[in-house]
């Protein structure tokens, strides 16, 4: 039975309106814990969409609709394989879903896809997919560094290896800003929203990472990654089948995971974008 977008999509999304500032776009990624949302305007119409590493990469900016893309959406009557075409054009991990109106109805990130990937591609190896960025970290980096490498490389999670290039395990923008002291000077633009938990919080903060960091002091401490890294992280190995890796990635809800081409030898990073690459490719 051929699939349609309505059958994978996910139903009811969290929806930002505009005009609004991005205080009250980063409150709405932290109170519901998304990576991104599609944007509308006061009539409910499409917009736009804005995620966390569009503020990463703005963030110096107050008005939401300054860092908003415009994207093109997806029908629900829309194959699957249309739509996961779209979002590799794109190469961004949100694609809307809209009615005939121009109404936010659903959204796709590559998550929705794994099922469908683990069950047509379940014997396919990865070295068939283009691995993305990789960009490895010295274990001895300073926290200071590995914080800017981050940011002007846009990596947000780096393979970590010793001086002879052993893989050590990983790190993720999450658990960098673990380690960081932030001296708020920040006035909240919308201080009569009524939250649970304050998003300017540090518990908020943090997985705001640029964003807030730009806008206060920041004080590190002077540790190297060694103090953050996960070690033994969940790997994919190059000989791996998709089947398999779209499985790790959907039990553990990962959106990445460094590849291996045998112990402790680095292969590059594979992310759930990049495995998309297997409805546009002939296997």
């Amino acid at each position: 039975m051929e699939l349609s977008v309505r059958d994978i999509m996910t139903e009811k999304p969290i929806i930002f309106k505009v005009p609004g500032t991005l205080s009250e776009a980063v409150d709405a990624l932290v109170r519901n814990n998304i990576t991104g949302m599609p944007v509308t305007d006061s009539n409910g119409i499409f917009a736009g969409v804005i995620s966390r590493r569009d503020i990463f990469n703005n963030p110096n900016e107050t008005q939401a609709a300054m860092v908003m893309r415009n994207a093109k959406t997806v029908n629900p009557e829309d194959s699957i394989e249309f739509a996961a075409r779209e979002m590799i054009r794109q190469r961004r991990r949100h694609i809307i879903v809209t009615d005939e109106s121009n109404r936010v109805i659903g959204i796709l990130t590559p998550q929705n896809f794994l099922g469908i990937m683990a069950q047509r591609f379940p014997n396919v190896e990865i070295k068939n997919i283009r691995l993305g960025i990789t960009f490895p970290m010295w274990e001895k980096t300073p926290l200071s560094v590995a914080y800017y490498t981050m940011r002007y490389s846009g990596t947000f999670a780096n393979p970590i290896i010793d001086i002879e290039g052993v893989f050590k395990g990983l790190i993720t923008d999450r658990d960098l800003f673990d380690k960081i002291d932030i001296i708020s000077n920040i006035n909240r633009t919308n201080p009569g929203s009524d939250l649970d938990e304050d998003p300017w919080t540090w518990g908020g903060i943090r997985n705001m990472g640029s964003y807030f960091i730009e806008r206060n002091q920041i004080k590190m401490p002077q540790e190297t990654v060694e103090s953050i890294l996960i070690r033994d992280p969940v790997v994919a190995y190059s000989k791996e089948t998709i089947g398999s890796i779209a499985n790790k990635m959907s039990k553990g809800n990962f959106n990445h995971l460094p590849v291996l081409d045998g112990p402790g030898r680095l292969s590059g990073m594979l992310y759930d974008l990049d495995l998309m690459g297997v409805f546009d490719v002939k296997l």
